[in-house]
């Protein structure tokens, strides 16, 4: 891949460009589901008996995936965003719908696109996100900062890696309460971008971050992709 295609598909890795397929959707709707039973499965007071009847309702889903080989053009949610299928988008841990771990956020975009232009995200975490009584955990709020951070500075033009990350927690995270973060590019200095963050609570702000990111080189990313292809072809023998 050329440098400026790789650079032009990176930066769009957020902006959808197909339509969600039919068995797309389908794993919408079960994701949601999977939320719902993590959340249930914390709070349940049901008897062993009825665990026990969960657990092999849930064990025939599983041996019905598996019974079907894996696809052969799913690359992952990273190098799946160069491609026309959206693949991040629908399958990060962060802002996928079909990917169960997350909330997702939906992302928006204050201003033109360019690089003076605000990421918003809005999250509303479920309690298998507690940390604190009734709060986010903090590790999961430093994991949605890479994200808005991270689509910030796709929209230098220059987009890279996250380098560093730090994360300054002002006030508690409310669970199953809608917060809204905001990231923006700070400044461009060669390869290294640096942007800052915040996720507000209504009007409390809890927590601010910082982030140092370095634009990746193409090969960088092929390399990645190459040793992930070998480590899977490893455990298929």
């Amino acid at each position: 891949m050329s440098e400026p295609s790789f650079i032009n598909a990176f930066k769009g890795f957020h902006i959808r460009t197909e339509e969600r397929s039919p068995s797309d959707e389908i794993r919408m709707q079960i994701a949601e589901e999977l939320r719902v039973v993590f959340d249930e499965l914390l709070a349940t007071s049901a008897p062993v008996e009825e665990l026990e009847r969960t657990r092999a309702i849930i064990s025939q889903a599983v041996s019905l995936l598996k019974s079907r080989p894996h696809s052969h053009d799913y690359e992952g949610p990273a190098e799946g965003s160069l491609a026309p299928m959206n693949s991040f988008l629908d399958r990060s841990p962060i802002i996928g719908a079909i990917n169960p771990l997350s909330v997702p956020m939906r992302m928006d975009i204050e201003g033109d696109g360019g690089s003076e232009s605000t990421v918003v995200g809005h999250a509303t975490f479920p309690a298998a996100y507690e940390g604190p009584p009734g709060c986010v955990h903090g590790g999961f709020i430093a994991a949605y900062f890479d994200e808005v951070l991270g689509m910030a500075q796709s929209l230098s033009g220059n987009p890279g890696m996250t380098v560093n990350l730090t994360v300054d927690y002002r006030a508690p995270t409310p669970l199953k309460q809608p917060v809204i973060f905001r990231g923006r590019v700070v400044s461009i200095d060669g390869r290294k971008i640096s942007v800052a963050g915040t996720l507000h609570h209504g009007e409390t702000l809890c927590a601010e971050a910082k982030g140092l990111f370095v634009s990746m080189r193409p090969e960088v990313f092929s390399r990645l992709v190459e040793i992930r292809q070998a480590q899977q072809a490893q455990q298929a023998q």
